[in-house]
């Protein structure tokens, strides 16, 4: 096999190694570019301009409203493109989640960003054992 089909066929593994779903915009986005973002006036626009549209919104009967945005991705391990795989394979797991709470007029009260990072095992050594009874 020629060096440029291996390297493609490389390259189509780990593209499609990952994957991810929820607001892209929140992918590289940090504290400081939340803060950023909040010091242009902090308002509905200016949100919706950086982020996007929310996955989530949350009405109050006091005229609050609450916006939720996630994103979540999966990368494979390299042990998954291996023989071992089925035994030993793994994945991370990157959630982030960014929720902001509206006042009546609709500038920012408060803010949250969380993000959490953790490998789950795929393969069959890695699953826990059942409960003995």
């Amino acid at each position: 096999m020629r060096p440029g089909r291996i390297l493609a066929l490389c390259c189509a593994c780990w593209l499609s190694a990952c994957a991810s779903s929820g607001s892209q915009q929140l992918e590289g986005v940090d504290e400081p570019a939340v803060k950023r973002v909040l010091q242009r006036g902090g308002g509905r626009q200016e949100v919706l301009a950086a982020f996007g549209e929310p996955q989530d919104r949350i009405k109050f009967a006091n005229e609050r409203e609450l916006w939720v945005y996630s994103y979540i991705q999966y990368r494979a391990q390299l042990q998954n493109f291996t023989d071992l795989a089925p035994l030993i394979g793994a994945q991370n797991r990157f959630d982030k989640e960014l929720v902001l709470l509206f006042d009546p007029g609709g500038k920012v009260l408060q803010w949250r960003l969380s993000t959490r990072e953790e490998v789950r095992g795929t393969g069959l050594l890695n699953q826990p054992l059942p409960d003995e009874r």
